[in-house]
């Protein structure tokens, strides 16, 4: 089976390159501009839009759409080819996302119009509900409703048995040498669900498992097949589990929560499409919460590709003037270089995102959303306006090879924007595939390397990360309050640069949970970190975070060229180096036996001379060279045998044997304590 995946990898690898190659030959052949009846259907969909009234201005153009749908009036003319982007529960209702404050009136109003509050935030601002159509306008004309969304959308990054982790990583001869085991670290872990636990445990692959009170989740138990991992190479730590999957802001709560239940260390597989990229949103603040109290977190990098390896669906920059604009309303469209649209190579099965460089909820800029069909018909559009309240923010749900992205900026200033064709492929890219909480300052963000390239051995510097897992770096270019980090910059030159993601660890491994074996994604590398991290916690538990991360980082095995790099981070994190790095001196008295005294009674009398052979074992990841030893003359002993020399001895479990010679002065108690004081 682990053949099968590796070919299938491969063959995937040449299928892209083959589409690569024909879409470049049609992007030769394109035209620059948007055409005359893309132009016009995007001007019939501005038009509506400056028609709306203010209650409908607080509602999802989506959300207009259908209404004005399901009376039978004309949305926009002209436009004939929009697609309905509209998700429907069994029971016909709408999962939504409604901001602003979160007050009695408001559940209210929601419950007696036949909706169901699934989960209210006063905290974060924000109720996800369950309503009918109808409902959306009578719920907007609220004074305490800034914006009533779609749901936001979450994935995980995914792409008896034991993970080969414990193998690559070095993990399983890190805890024999180190006799760790994460005993006494508390791990929790956010995910969709623990679906498959009592089939984990019952098969012996998971031991017990805290899940918070009804955040058990729903979906194909990713979070089970998380805990098994850790497990397999923390097997003594303390698992917890909460999903994330409710709600961005539950999922924001839950990480608080599980902090509060006394994890050390956290770790997620989750993304929500709407996590703002210049800014710390709600689930980011969340995970600064937390590392400021003391934790560890861990998150996956994505699996939004690269531009190093051509499977890129991000592209930033800054907004720049095509020098098309649209009659009436005089919307400028962008220009990506050589054409004013960036064409969609591979389907982007999750839609398409755009955000720009304005605070959250705080956006005065407007800039609109548009995908146009290989005919030049509008097929797909998002144009909320953006008057102070709203996000910086416009999402298309479905989008299809060989459609075109175009963006407008309706009014406002020029600003750094982010295309995002999700699970798809652009034909023009850039870094920064990562973003959201996993690019949080003290976040632990994790790229992925093929488990199946090593094992059984090792992982070495000729691996590589895998071609679908997100680069690098990030920019921010708000505060979390909103304000700006350089003023009066809000460009590609402004804020700062955070250099994510920070490390990679293993993919591609088994587990016994259906659907994830093997288990490929940056979803099933978190977990591999955060499992070596516990061990380094069971080793020293009076370390911090910061000396966890730190030594995770600064031992990790480089690969991807030299020194840190968009892909890999700081590298691979490896299981003996870590642990070896908390330690100065990685060697342990392997044992001491009495081989000769005056009086053999197997005992230490008064007056008797005593030989002793002490074993010192090697638990270093190098071998020693010139280790000397010397017996102190304490401890009511005397005649010291001259220092030891034990000279090299090999790493990874090697061991050399030495004798010592003393004269027991006084009666002693529990002996051997005190003979293991020897200095080395």
């Amino acid at each position: 089976m682990k053949k099968n995946s590796s070919l299938l990898q491969r063959l995937t690898g040449l299928l892209l390159l083959v589409t690569s190659m024909f879409w470049n030959s049609i992007q030769a052949q394109a035209e620059e501009k948007i055409g005359a009846r893309a132009l016009q259907q995007i001007e019939a969909l501005k038009t509506e839009k400056a028609s709306r009234s203010a209650t409908e201005r607080k509602l999802d153009s989506q959300f207009v759409f259908e209404l004005k749908r399901s009376r039978g009036q004309t949305f926009a003319a002209g436009v004939t080819t929009l697609r309905p982007e509209i998700t429907r529960e069994s029971d016909g209702r709408i999962l939504v996302d409604i901001k602003g404050a979160v007050t009695p009136g408001l559940l209210d109003r929601i419950v007696k119009g036949g909706g169901d509050v699934i989960h209210s935030s006063p905290r974060f601002k924000t109720v996800r509900a369950k309503v009918k159509l109808e409902q959306l306008e009578s719920l907007a004309s609220l004074p305490e409703v800034n914006f009533i969304q779609r749901a936001a959308q979450a994935m995980t990054q995914t792409g008896s048995s034991n993970s080969e982790g414990d193998l690559t990583h070095g993990a399983a001869l890190a805890r024999n040498a180190f006799n760790v085991t994460g005993r006494g670290v508390k791990v929790g872990v956010l995910s969709d669900s623990v679906e498959s636990l009592l089939l984990s445990q019952g098969n012996g692959n998971l031991g017990n498992v805290t899940v918070l009170p009804g955040q058990a989740g729903v979906g194909i138990g990713e979070g089970t097949a998380m805990l098994e991992i850790i497990h397999d190479l923390a097997p003594e730590a303390e698992l917890y589990f909460a999903t994330a999957v409710i709600s961005d802001a539950s999922f924001a709560e839950n990480i608080l929560n599980l902090r509060s239940n006394g994890c050390q260390i956290i770790v997620d597989d989750i993304f929500y499409f709407n996590e703002p990229p210049f800014q710390d949103g709600i689930i980011a603040q969340a995970v600064n919460a937390v590392t400021a109290d003391g934790a560890l977190y861990v998150s996956s990098a994505g699996n939004s590709g690269s531009t190093k390896y051509g499977t890129s669906g991000t592209w930033e920059g800054d907004f720049v003037d095509s020098g098309q604009t649209l009659p009436g309303f005089g919307g400028k469209i962008h220009s990506f270089g050589v054409t004013n649209y960036n064409l969609i190579l591979q389907n982007g099965g999750y839609g398409v995102d755009l955000f720009w460089a304005d605070p959250a909820g705080a956006s005065t800029n407007d800039y609109d959303l548009y995908l146009l069909d290989s005919s030049g018909n509008v097929v797909g559009f998002s144009n909320n306006p953006q008057t102070g309240s709203q996000d910086p923010y416009e999402r298309i749900h479905s989008a299809l090879a060989g459609f075109r992205i175009v963006v407008v900026k309706s009014s406002g200033a020029e600003r750094f924007l982010r295309v995002h064709a999700l699970g798809g492929r652009l034909q023009f890219t850039a870094g920064g595939a990562t973003l959201g909480h996993s690019a949080a300052t003290n976040s632990l963000s994790v790229a992925a390397v093929n488990a199946l390239n090593s094992f059984p051995a090792a992982f070495n510097s000729a691996n590589t990360v895998e071609t679908f897992s997100s680069d690098g770096p990030r920019r921010i270019l708000f505060h979390a309050d909103g304000s700006p980090i350089t003023p009066g910059n809000l460009s590609s030159s402004g804020g700062y640069l955070r250099l994510k993601p920070d490390i990679a660890a293993a993919d591609g491994v088994m587990t016994s949970v259906p659907g994830f074996i093997p288990f490929f994604g940056t979803s099933a590398a978190a977990p591999h970190a955060a499992a070596i991290a516990a061990l380094m916690w069971s080793f020293n538990p009076s370390l911090n975070a910061d000396q966890i991360r730190t030594a995770l980082i600064n031992t990790a095995l480089d690969i991807e060229g030299v020194g840190f790099d968009a892909n890999a981070g700081a590298g691979i994190v490896m299981a003996g180096p870590a642990l070896a790095a908390l330690d100065t001196f990685p060697v342990f008295v392997g044992g001491s036996t009495i081989v000769e005294e005056s009086c053999p009674n197997n005992a230490l009398d008064p007056g008797e001379t005593v030989t002793f052979a002490l074993t010192l074992t090697n638990v270093g990841f190098a071998a020693t060279t010139n280790l000397v030893a010397t017996l102190l003359n304490t401890g009511g002993v005397s005649m010291a045998s001259a220092p030891q020399n034990y000279g090299v001895v090999t790493a990874n479990g090697g061991t050399q044997t030495r004798t010592f010679s003393f004269l027991v002065t006084r009666p002693l108690q529990n002996c051997f304590e005190r003979v293991a004081g020897i200095k080395v």
